[in-house]
């Protein structure tokens, strides 16, 4: 139905009526036929027979930007697998037409790929376009909420197994106090993801997650680890290329049963859209933490403190198969006990690459340099860590809600106290099913 918005009368006549006057050069009359005709068979819907003319007048001027423009817009209407990449380069060449955007924007809806479709239709209204383009534009986000609105929540559910070569080191990232044997165990492992999102109009989004990850080990059940956590989010787009959001989260950890720590944490942040296939981000993160003492750990609220978090993490989409992503996190944190308090500097960069048979490679790599600022216990100088890893995990997308994936996690960490130099493997096989 929305397809009938999209027709060009008015070039078709421009067209006929230029072959009228041509002169008498068989070529460019030949090239003149055809685009008119293809143009006609566009205007009548029947995008098969416009897909002959386009390329019969891409024969005659191979190198012309609007055949292969026009070519692009049959493609698409024809539903050809080529129309995704013919209908991005013609958005390269002319980045600033609306027309490009209707149709990439129609492409992904016929896909049900609402997201991308909505950015497609409002980078075309940013552009002041024609009522008959606005008109189109905006029946489809109609249409978009409609279908968004049918589910506005999701639910995951991942479930598997892991081998840990030091599980006593931390409690998935939490630090924990030295003189802690070291070893290594199974352990299997639940994480259930809840989202909804309660309010949602063109450019509001209202959000609230629910996090629980649980771990279960086999020898080592003082460091099954409980994590449970609540998000909420507002997001506002404020034009088609910038949005802001802002975060506020709590977190309470069980260690062996017993509560390791709380936060809550509140993170700003701004997103710029610089092209359909790059996105920045620029956040700042406040978290407030309470360590809570125990047998195992005695001093544990020595650490209880304040953070202030910087990130700038950036996305790029390099082809169809392949997507880039890198980041740069600043850390300060300020602890009741000074030996506590630290800063560190963090990068990451890692690829994920798309393989046939739904398979999908994900390769990163991280680095991060810690400096404490005080002597802590009876150590001869301040603690200074260097933390290098690396992590590779393949999955198969059986279908929409199902996937397995296998994964391998490495860490190197050099310390200027020999306590807390380390290395660690971790090895999983995880499920997951989502809806």
């Amino acid at each position: 139905m929305l397809r009938n918005l999209i027709r060009i009368p008015a070039l078709a006549t421009l067209l006929t009526l230029s072959l009228a006057g041509t002169p008498a050069h068989a070529t460019q009359a030949d090239f003149e036929k055809h685009m008119a005709r293809g143009v006609a068979a566009l205007d009548a819907d029947t995008p098969r027979a416009a897909l002959e003319e386009f390329r019969a007048a891409q024969t005659e001027h191979p190198d012309d930007p609007e055949t292969a423009l026009y070519l692009a817009i049959a493609l698409n209407r024809a539903g050809d697998p080529a129309a995704e990449a013919a209908l991005k380069n013609a958005l390269r060449s002319d980045p600033g037409n609306p027309r490009i955007n209707l149709e990439l924007g129609t492409h992904y809806y016929n896909r049900s790929m609402y997201d991308e479709a909505g950015d497609y239709f409002e980078n075309l209204l940013a552009q002041n376009p024609d009522a008959d383009l606005t008109s189109a534009a905006r029946s489809y986000l109609a249409n978009i909420r409609t279908q968004s609105s049918g589910k506005n929540w999701s639910a995951s559910l991942t479930g598997g197994i892991q081998y840990d070569s030091n599980v006593p080191l931390s409690a998935d990232g939490v630090q924990l106090p030295v003189g802690i044997d070291r070893r290594g165990d199974w352990r299997g492992v639940i994480n259930l993801g809840l989202a909804a999102a309660p309010y949602r109009n063109n450019s509001t989004e209202l959000a609230v997650s629910y996090g629980l990850y649980q771990t279960l080990h086999t020898n080592l059940s003082d460091f099954d680890l409980t994590q449970n956590s609540l998000d909420l989010t507002l997001r506002e787009q404020f034009q088609p290329y910038l949005a802001g959001k802002v975060t506020l989260s709590g977190e309470l950890i069980h260690l062996g049963g017993k509560q390791f720590d709380r936060s809550y944490s509140i993170a700003p942040a701004i997103i710029l859209t610089l092209s359909d296939s790059a996105t920045s981000t620029l956040e700042y993160r406040f978290r407030e933490a309470y360590y809570e003492n125990s047998g195992m750990f005695p001093t544990n609220s020595d650490r209880e403190g304040i953070a202030h978090v910087i990130t700038l993490g950036h996305q790029h989409k390099l082809s169809d198969t392949l997507n880039l992503r890198i980041s740069y996190t600043f850390e300060r944190e300020l602890a009741k006990i000074d030996s506590w308090s630290s800063r560190s500097h963090h990068g990451s960069a890692g690829i994920a690459i798309a393989l046939p048979y739904k398979l999908l490679l994900d390769i990163s790599a991280d680095a991060v340099g810690r400096s404490y600022d005080t002597i802590q216990n009876d150590a001869s100088e301040a603690r200074s860590d260097t933390t290098l890893s690396a992590a590779a995990s393949l999955t198969w997308q059986i279908n929409e809600t199902l996937a397995i994936s296998g994964g391998y996690h490495y860490t190197d960490n050099s310390s200027t106290i020999s306590g807390y130099e380390y290395r660690r493997s971790i090895t999983s096989l995880m499920f997951q099913g989502r809806y």
